[in-house]
């Protein structure tokens, strides 16, 4: 059974002009961020049991003043978090944390909450005008009002992400987003950097050479267990980042004429019973709530979007939203389109593969057998 993989796409909606494969500790570091954020937030309610432990690891060794930081932020979402990834890719190679702290840093604090709110991501255009973002970034109050409460911008997570960040001068912004990036980097990022980028940077030099040899969409449906990625007519270029905390979790994203998908990195070296576990978890969480069935029950008809699942449902879009994710991390509905559109459908062949998966987990030998 491949990886299975969720979404979070983080624009609302042409050829690819030219590809990358990057991995980088800059990029990490702020997915990492991302989850650290969420752990009380929206999607709090059904951690991925991989990430769950992570967490429960890595946040027993830092000091209470890093969670106080994190709050100073106040995003509950880790919608801000991966707002900085265009500034991860501005950073000079080899793109690694201290650089990207080096480069908010030296960033003009107006120009970074611009970063943070998205004025560089296309896509955003389609809801939100760019003065509006431009003039919240500046510190208009009716502006910021405005977004705080626009169901479509920010992927529908403002309140959670910016309500504490954005009514911030420009200068005490910079100050409380550089301080939880600096000490998330020193007392745990930075020792971990090198272990986490090996393997990051062994799958993207895969990925580069099955890249020279198919097209791009191939290579995005290959990379990320069946996303059907159709270009973006805004941005030409695609940027392929791997990552490791966030798995399955697909985050897309746009930075100016570039269109970024952080896809999972293949897992190396798991024991076979716990990842098996792990995607039975998946599938009984999935399955276990009468809102992810119905949803189920509406794709037999054939694809449909968001917005159609939402209004046969009679549920907001964020909850859909929300259901799709852990439908989506069972490997039960597939995903094809970009931002302008996205379609899910159902993957017929889970059925099999679900049996499949919890026959392989019964073969396992018995741990007190393996004594």
């Amino acid at each position: 059974m491949p990886s299975p993989v969720n979404v979070r796409d983080l624009t609302p909606g042409g050829g690819v002009a030219d590809v990358r494969v990057e991995a980088g500790g800059a990029y990490e570091l702020l997915i990492e961020l991302s989850v650290i954020a969420e752990r009380n937030g929206p999607r709090a309610t059904d951690p991925d049991p991989e990430r769950a432990r992570w967490l429960h690891t890595v946040l027993d060794e830092v000091s209470p003043a890093f969670p106080r930081a994190l709050d100073r932020v106040g995003d509950r979402s880790g919608e801000v978090w991966l707002h900085l990834l265009g500034l991860a890719i501005e950073t000079p190679p080899p793109r690694d944390a201290a650089g990207l702290l080096a480069l908010v840093e030296a960033t003009d604090p107006v120009e970074l909450r611009r970063h943070l709110l998205g004025a560089y991501v296309p896509a955003w255009r389609k809801y939100v005008e760019p003065a509006e973002i431009l003039a919240a970034a500046e510190g208009d109050r009716a502006a910021q009002a405005r977004l705080l409460t626009d169901a479509r911008y920010y992927a529908g997570r403002a309140a959670d992400a910016l309500s504490v960040l954005l009514p911030l001068d420009a200068r005490r912004t910079r100050r409380v987003v550089l301080d939880a990036l600096r000490r998330w980097h020193d007392e745990s990022f930075a020792a971990r950097e090198r272990a986490a980028v090996v393997p990051l940077e062994a799958d993207a030099s895969a990925a580069e050479r099955l890249a020279s040899s198919v097209a791009p969409a191939r290579l995005v449906e290959v990379l990320t267990s069946g996303y059907r990625y159709e270009p973006d007519p805004d941005c030409p270029r695609l940027l392929l980042i791997p990552h490791l905390v966030a798995r399955p979790w697909l985050l897309l994203c746009q930075h100016r004429d570039t269109r970024v998908i952080c896809y999972p990195a293949r897992r190396q070296g798991r024991a076979a019973r716990q990842e098996l576990a792990d995607d039975l978890v998946r599938l009984g969480r999935a399955l276990a709530d009468e809102q992810r069935v119905r949803i189920l029950t509406s794709l037999t008809g054939g694809p449909m979007d968001l917005d159609e699942l939402a209004a046969a449902l009679g549920l907001a879009r964020s909850t859909v939203h929300h259901h799709l994710a852990l439908l989506r991390a069972a490997n039960l509905v597939t995903l094809e389109g970009n931002a302008r559109r996205y379609r899910y459908d159902l993957r017929r062949e889970a059925a099999g593969e679900a049996g499949a998966l919890l026959a392989r987990l019964m073969a396992l030998p018995s741990i007190h057998a393996a004594r």
